[in-house]
């Protein structure tokens, strides 16, 4: 956990302290127990199906990503962002259980509604966690926007090219086989020579000479 996670946690207890020192939630519709665990449970369900989603949508397109090591370091900071809220969200749900096994001794805290606090904090805590996993799958829509859309850098043949595949259709078959065999013989080659060039035996005759 780091130090800018530390203090949003901070300022969500002082946050939910304040509210609950200066209104009264006895009556509150959403300021309820039952109300904010079930909207925790939601919460954390529609979380690990965003999650599984985001794992099936990155596999999908990781052979289309042109730069693969930028791609697995982005998806995997979205999905540390997605599986960080999805955890909060579990520990909230374990703190609003473990504060209602413990009501009886909470109860007792003079001068503190600290059963509303928690409330209050697990809600606030709650929505900022789903707001952080919206902004990440913004985050990756714009980063797939930008792999799924046409390179700009497209191959643009020369006349000479040009020139060459007209002469290839017009070449019958035979003819045609014969330049493949020996395009993949001048290929085969130009290979040879490149792996020959930068052995050590060639580069220290070539540095002697």
């Amino acid at each position: 956990m780091n130090k800018r996670t530390i203090f949003k946690l901070l300022l969500c207890i002082i946050v939910s302290f304040i509210l609950s020192c200066l209104f009264q939630y006895t009556k509150s519709k959403v300021i309820d127990y039952y109300v904010i665990i079930n909207i925790l449970i939601s919460l954390f369900s529609v979380s690990l199906a965003i999650a599984a989603l985001m794992i099936t949508i990155l596999e999908k397109y990781k052979e289309k990503a042109t730069k693969k090591q930028s791609w697995a370091e982005y998806s995997s900071d979205i999905l540390k962002e997605i599986c960080e809220n999805t955890i909060a969200l579990l520990f909230l749900i374990i703190l609003l259980a473990l504060a209602s096994i413990l009501e009886p001794i909470i109860a007792l805290v003079p001068k503190f509604d600290v059963m509303t606090t928690i409330l209050l904090f697990s809600f606030i805590v709650s929505f900022l966690a789903m707001f952080d996993t919206t902004i990440s799958i913004y985050k990756l829509v714009v980063h797939l926007k930008d792999i799924l859309a046409p390179d700009n850098d497209t191959f643009i043949p020369s006349r000479k090219e040009i020139y060459l595949i007209e002469a290839y259709r017009l070449l019958d078959n035979k003819y045609k086989e014969q330049l493949d065999m020996q395009l993949k013989t001048l290929s085969l080659q130009q290979e040879i020579e490149k792996n020959e060039s930068y052995r050590p035996e060639t580069m220290s005759t070539n540095s002697t000479n």
